[in-house]
């Protein structure tokens, strides 16, 4: 038998037996007990959040600093400039080339960035309009690369192939891989 000494009053000892309370009332102080340790809980998890809040690493982010230069941007910005090299030669071919290689550029930062899909355009559909400036710009150039790509006879001039390169530049800008 347990007994728990509540405490005195006067000349009387109020004790409580455990064991001797009915099923339903241990169930009750048990279920207070709960409610008072998750009180506590929730307490120390506020506490805690806000402990670690200050902790965290402080970002300021800057928007006019120019990017950091890494092995990646070199490489993109060399593709770009073969790709700039290509439509300087005004060839039809050539225009054609850099206008598939252009998208091809593209296309390889959407999939960097994780975006699925099996084409291009399925990545642009993940894309949501406003997410960046150029979306529209993008768009118009992949629908010049598909004409390039699927119609055989297609004649691309050079003022629609400046027009298809200088959305992807747009977007170029935008990531500011290109200054």
């Amino acid at each position: 038998m347990i007994t728990i000494n509540i405490g005195d009053i006067g000349d009387k000892i109020l004790a409580v037996k455990f064991f001797d309370l009915p099923l339903s009332q241990i169930l009750e102080y048990l279920r207070l007990a709960i409610i008072v340790f998750d009180f506590f809980l929730i307490i120390a998890t506020i506490y805690l959040f806000f402990k670690a809040l200050e902790l965290r690493p402080k970002f300021k982010v800057n928007p006019d600093a120019q990017p950091v230069l890494t092995i990646r941007r070199e490489l993109l910005l060399e593709k770009w400039n073969e790709i700039q090299s290509k439509f300087a030669e005004g060839r039809p071919d050539s225009l054609k080339i850099a206008v598939i290689q252009g998208d091809a550029l593209v296309d390889s930062i959407l999939r960097g960035a994780g975006l699925e899909g099996e084409h291009m355009a399925d990545r642009l559909d993940n894309i949501e309009p406003g997410e960046f400036q150029s979306f529209e710009d993008v768009w118009r150039s992949h629908k010049i690369r598909n004409q390039v790509v699927h119609e055989e006879n297609y004649q691309l001039t050079s003022a629609l192939a400046e027009k298809a390169l200088k959305g992807y530049e747009n977007f170029l800008k935008e990531l500011k891989i290109l200054t």
